[in-house]
């Protein structure tokens, strides 16, 4: 999944964040996709108008945990 700009399918009134366009029948948030309705890219349709559950979704798989410069150095 491309987490920069990442699928969204529209199910019934909702863009919902989903894996592999119209292959997923389950949105990032754990929706079922039962009415499927169009797909598009998130930078297309608007972050304003996706699953709000969707977007911490995809913002909680991107955070790097990885990242430790904000730690202390005795914590290293």
């Amino acid at each position: 999944m491309d987490k920069t700009n990442p699928v969204v399918m529209l199910n019934a009134n909702t863009w919902h964040v989903v894996e592999s366009g119209r292959a997923s029948s389950v949105a990032l948030c754990g929706q079922p996709l039962r009415e499927r309705r169009a797909h598009s890219r998130l930078r297309t349709v608007g972050r304003e108008h996706v699953c709000p559950a969707c977007l911490r979704a995809i913002e909680e798989e991107t955070a790097d945990y990885t990242d430790f410069t904000d730690l202390p150095d005795a914590t290293l």
